[in-house]
């Protein structure tokens, strides 16, 4: 091959590395999975999240995690000292990681860190909480028999369903779970976005907040078994799996939070109330989570 033919070939190569659609089997490596393997875990990058974490992981445990690694990008409030007795029980793994737009630097050090610790592993938010849409089913199951019936998924393609404030101008008393019961249509505003459920050792790298790129012969699918790529996967029935986004909460809130900036971005940049008054679509009433709701209170 010619100078000009290798320059060729490189370039094609890199393209596809970008694009997630080819990475070497000599690079491929499953791993053997180390002692007390959690089952399924939960990835996050969180910052002043003392509102809510507690009720987050609290719920979670409910639904079939069994393990979270928590990196904090330096919050000022009381998040670390309530997540201080979760670490001595051994359900959190807690790691600092300060700095702007550190998510996928975040992420990325959790593959490496993590993936010979939990057979799969969900990367998402603290606004964000897998749901099970079959009532008899756990999470955790959801996402064993996902996975037992695709056996090339890398990783499964979770869509949002977006809540808005329920008319909350400012804070109110309790969690989540009781207070925030409406959310955008089907086909509403921000639904047709992802988060993955990821084979930690089917990653090569995350290269986008929303998904990875797979090592070859492995892919995303979602609840029917369908490949997904990149991010945006515009679906109107789920039936089995979803993540509840509350991404607006109250307008009192938004406010408070939008002048942390994004952990997604190098750059600071705060969120608008635009993007507020497009987000905040009430426009079916979904009690589904009322009984883990009561549950929790009870625990």
């Amino acid at each position: 091959m010619d100078k000009l033919g290798k320059k060729v070939f490189m370039s094609i190569r890199k393209a596809k590395l970008r694009t997630g659609r080819f990475i070497s089997d000599a690079l491929f490596s499953e791993g053997k999975l180390e002692k007390n393997t959690a089952t399924l875990a939960i990835v996050a990058i969180v910052k002043n999240e003392s509102a809510y974490i507690d009720e987050w992981i609290r719920y979670h445990r409910l639904v079939g995690i069994d393990r979270f690694f928590i990196y904090d990008n330096g919050s000022t409030d009381d998040t670390r000292n309530i997540l201080q007795k979760y670490v001595e029980e051994g359900i959190v793994v807690l790691r600092e990681y300060p700095g702007r737009g550190q998510q996928l630097n975040v992420y990325n050090d959790a593959l490496k860190r993590y993936k010979l610790q939990a057979k799969y592993i969900a990367f998402i938010d603290v606004d964000e909480f897998l749901y099970s849409c079959e009532p008899d089913k756990t999470v955790k199951q959801e996402v064993l028999e996902l996975f037992a019936r695709n056996p090339r998924a890398g990783g499964l393609a979770v869509n949002w369903r977006m809540f808005g404030s329920s008319g909350h101008e400012t804070k109110p008393e309790g969690g989540v779970l009781e207070n925030y019961l409406y959310r955008a249509r089907e086909n509403g505003k921000g639904n047709e976005c992802i988060k993955t459920i990821v084979n930690p050792r089917r990653v090569y790298k995350y290269i986008h907040s929303h998904y990875p790129m797979y090592y070859k012969k492995f892919y995303s699918v979602d609840e029917n078994g369908r490949r997904v790529e990149g991010w945006e996967h515009p679906v109107t029935t789920i039936k089995k799996l979803r993540i509840n986004h509350y991404f607006t909460k109250s307008k009192e809130e938004w406010i408070i939070r939008r002048k942390l900036g994004r952990v997604d971005r190098k750059y600071y940049e705060i969120r608008t109330m635009e993007e507020f008054y497009a987000h905040d679509n009430n426009d079916i009433y979904d009690d589904g989570m009322l009984s883990f709701a009561d549950k929790l209170k009870n625990m």
